[in-house]
């Protein structure tokens, strides 16, 4: 996908465009190029490079998405999935692959990240005297359309391409997106997004590096509040974490008003400051003494894997009333792989243990 200036001189010239016009396409084209960039002048161009309609799949953009509902984890409320069918996937993919992933997020932002972990977030916190948590409220659901055309124009791309990249990239929510929401998070909300603002699809393939690239001056602008406070501070998605000296953890208030500033809002319910001898937590890890998984997840897995072997696969599932075996197998497995990734030589155990249970036919 490489730009050959004679090539599109030649072709230029022949269509009847003057040099001006060639020179500052070119100059366009250099500059994308510079920075590892594909080359894209138009919407039409880049339905061309990938043989799409991309002017279909804006108009009716909708269309081209599932919308469904699943509950969170605490139980409380849920949670909006916004799934692109196949069509628009594949072009998403193409933007993330051959334009986001090019473009660095800050070195604070662990989340989304090829080689990161909720491990290497943690890292960071592990033995502090005070954790302070904070979580972003509504995060992918936080960032616009316009705000991710200027992340668009920002690289490179003229104003029209990157308007085409942003609804490429969002979609407007279900009019009852909001039912599930508090009195005062509708109106922290509708402060940032108005009715039917396009935002980021939580299911498409370029809401996470486009999220991490919104947040490079947030990242910015609290990782230089943490230097000079001397703590540490780190992102993984939409969870904030400072630690340190409690006396030198920065205000509340602070915080809430860059955070306010750059144009998201906080999740008040999911803010925390723990000392040293409480439960310190950092993206579900424990990082009160070094950096493990919670014993309580540990101890759930090992109850699985014994009574697996003590009363048999069969029996087990009828207690805990699940029918598919393959299903259950895979996700023990999945949850002692976690463990294994964080904790090694205790994820070993586990795998051994594991591996000694008769699994039916």
């Amino acid at each position: 996908m490489s730009f050959s200036q004679d090539l599109f001189t030649r072709i230029a010239l022949e269509a009847g465009h003057t040099q001006a016009f060639i020179d500052d396409c070119i100059t366009y084209a250099n500059n994308l190029e510079a920075k590892g960039l594909p080359v894209i002048f138009s919407t039409s161009h880049l339905s061309q490079l990938l043989d799409v309609d991309i002017r279909n799949l804006i108009d009716f953009r909708s269309f081209y998405y599932k919308f469904y509902r699943i509950k969170k984890k605490n139980g409380k409320g849920f949670r909006q999935i916004v799934v692109p069918y196949s069509n628009l996937k594949a072009v998403q993919r193409f933007i993330n692959e051959e334009i986001l992933n090019k473009i660095p997020s800050h070195s604070c932002a662990y989340g989304f990240k090829q080689n990161k972990s909720i491990l290497h977030n943690a890292t960071p916190h592990k033995n502090a005297k005070a954790i302070l948590n904070i979580d972003l409220l509504k995060f992918f659901d936080s960032i616009s359309e316009r705000r991710v055309s200027g992340i668009f124009k920002a690289m490179g791309y003229s104003k029209n391409l990157s308007v085409v990249l942003a609804q490429l990239t969002t979609v407007v929510l279900p009019s009852d997106y909001l039912d599930t929401f508090s009195d005062k998070e509708v109106k922290a909300y509708k402060r940032l997004i108005k009715d039917g603002e396009p935002v980021l699809p939580q299911g498409a393939p370029t809401s996470p590096a486009l999220s991490n690239l919104i947040l490079y001056r947030v990242d910015k602008r609290l990782h230089a509040l943490a230097l000079k406070r001397g703590i540490e501070y780190s992102r993984y998605a939409d969870d904030l974490t400072f630690s340190g000296d409690i006396e030198k953890l920065p205000k509340l208030t602070l915080i809430a008003r860059i955070i306010k500033d750059e144009g998201f809002n906080i999740n008040w319910n999911k803010v925390g400051v723990y000392k040293k001898g409480r439960k310190q937590m950092v993206t579900g890890l424990t990082v009160s003494n070094d950096v493990h998984v919670h014993r309580t997840f540990k101890k759930e897995v090992k109850k699985h894997i014994f009574c697996c072997r003590k009363f048999g696969v069969t029996e087990h599932l009828k207690f805990l009333k699940i029918e598919k075996i393959g299903f259950y197998k895979e996700w023990l497995l999945g949850k002692i792989n976690y463990i294994k990734s964080i904790e090694p030589k205790t994820g070993q155990l586990l795998t051994d243990s594991f591996n000694k249970i008769t699994w039916p036919i």
